[in-house]
């Protein structure tokens, strides 16, 4: 049994029991207060009946709570399944059944009676904050009641679960297929987080702002950075461009992850005056490629180099992030972290040199052991010599820097038998000063097989239309490239972590 987390809050609080651990909102926990909770969850687990399929499930937006039952849970060796709380009714639903929760930790924010067939599905419910319990129905207990009413573990007889079981089931977003579940380890997510550490300059002083979801992988490997190594977490419960910078200037928070377009809005936000973001060393950018526009503007607009990364949910995430030590390289997401190995290759799968453009390919420890029962997609998703394919688009320089160079292979446009990169063109157009968000997606065509539609949403008081916008790309990009159609929105569509909905802006076209 792993108990990697556990081992770290115990060192800090051993050491350091004093030292603030999380700032969420009014609540402040030291790493002892976070220990204690921890050790109580661990030991009401222990009081549930835990079968050997058992799971538990978090259906939490950014709160200490989270933390508690996700350590808990790692401690006493329970698999967690964390849930997008802004899938639908019916997704989550799958999720749980398809996974086998049968205990959930809910936040009061969820509970509502159209929720009360998913909470049916559940033979234990522990409620996360105020709210009337009735929808939860039996076996529902309040958090604080369950700590309290539970003695501490330190370290009893683990849980005997499935061995086949992983410490974590994350399920993809499921906006095309239904979700799958990547299944990992609490260790792998400890050697990734020591991986991470080794590029990113964090120590015990730093406070580290999550404004990410935690139940995603960029959001929840920042949080694991924390407590490995020592630092404070300041959780915010949403993506809120007015609380980030609110609580950067209020908590003197030194290092911000989020993704792309948030950076945008942050921008505009804090060139308008009356926020101090004087405390960041450094942001660290994933999720979506960063224009080198935008980043530009972030580093001059807050004042702290950007280093932006990649990672997927497979590979428990991180793969490569540039360093504090050689600062940010535009266009580049940074040499790949130590335990991981990344090769390019081709159609083929013949391996490419430096400067060659092919689909990424990665394998090490911290990859997945596959989906959740989903063995031909397993054998779809993996080479025969174990390489995960990501599906993205890169190139590795001659200095073995990383660079998502096209996009995702499948986001590909073929038009007059041109290969278009979204990318490139939402690259190009973001160097329009008067754009804050740029999307490209191809629309069918029985003439060219494929048109270019690009959607964009302009800054705030900018104006352009779309004359102004195809003579600029014209100017930045080859003539193929050239979109065909421009599509205004106030701001695009975003999942939970920002990321644009490209599938709604395809699904939202009226020809």
């Amino acid at each position: 049994m792993a108990q990697e987390f556990y081992r770290h809050l115990l060192r800090h609080a051993e050491k350091d029991p004093g030292h603030l651990a999380v700032i969420d909102g009014e609540s402040r926990l030291t790493y002892r207060e976070l220990l204690d909770r921890v050790e109580r969850f661990a030991g009401g687990l222990e009081t549930l009946d835990l079968k050997p399929g058992s799971k538990l499930g978090l259906l939490l937006l950014n709160r200490v709570e989270y933390l508690v039952a996700l350590f808990g849970a790692f401690f006493k060796g329970l698999p967690v399944v964390p849930f997008n709380f802004l899938l639908s009714q019916a997704d989550m639903g799958f999720i749980a059944r398809d996974a086998g929760v049968d205990i959930a930790v809910v936040d009061a924010a969820f509970v509502k009676p159209e929720a009360a067939p998913l909470f049916a599905l559940f033979r234990h419910k522990i409620l996360a904050g105020e709210a009337d319990p009735a929808p939860l129905g039996q076996n529902t207990e309040r958090f604080d009641d369950f700590l309290a009413r539970s003695a501490r573990d330190e370290g009893s007889k683990p849980h005997a679960k499935d061995p086949d079981i992983p410490s974590a089931l994350l399920y993809t977003s499921g906006t095309t297929a239904k979700p799958k579940g990547v299944m990992l380890e609490e260790s792998q997510f400890d050697l990734n987080a020591r991986s991470v550490l080794a590029h990113l300059d964090i120590s015990p002083r730093d406070r580290i702002i999550v404004a990410l979801p935690l139940f995603h992988s960029f959001g929840n490997i920042m949080a694991l950075l924390v407590f490995r190594a020592g630092s404070t977490l300041i959780l915010l419960k949403q993506f809120a461009p007015k609380a980030i910078l609110s609580a950067i200037a209020e908590h003197k928070a030194t290092i911000l992850p989020i993704v792309p377009t948030i950076y945008s809005f942050l921008v505009q936000l804090h060139a308008r005056g009356g926020y101090d973001a004087s405390s960041l060393r450094f942001c660290v950018s994933g999720g979506a490629s960063l224009p080198r526009a935008l980043l530009k503007d972030v580093e001059e607009t807050l004042g702290a180099m950007v280093l932006e990364g990649y990672g997927l949910t497979e590979t428990s995430p991180v793969i490569a992030v540039n360093t504090t030590a050689a600062g940010s390289r535009p266009g580049s997401v940074g040499p790949v972290v130590p335990h991981v190995e990344v090769k390019i290759v081709d159609e083929g799968g013949r391996g490419l040199g430096a400067d060659e453009i092919g689909e990424i390919l990665v394998r090490g420890p911290t990859v997945m052991k596959g989906y959740w029962k989903r063995p031909e997609e397993n054998r779809e998703t993996f080479t025969a010599d174990g390489w995960l394919k990501t599906g993205d688009l890169g190139h590795r320089d001659e200095e073995c820097l990383l660079y998502i160079s096209a996009g995702r292979k499948k986001d590909i446009i073929i038009r007059a038998g041109e290969n278009v990169s979204p990318l490139a063109i939402e690259n190009a157009l973001m160097n329009h000063p008067a754009l804050a968000e740029a999307a490209v997606v191809g629309l069918p065509d029985e003439r060219v097989g494929e048109r270019v539609k690009a959607c964009v949403a302009l800054r705030e008081g900018s104006r352009a239309d779309s004359a102004e916008l195809r003579a600029h790309c014209i100017k930045e990009l080859p003539a193929f490239m050239v979109p065909d159609l421009f599509e205004f929105h106030d701001a695009l569509p975003k999942n939970a972590t920002g990321k644009v909905m490209k599938n709604v802006l395809r699904e939202g076209h009226s020809a």
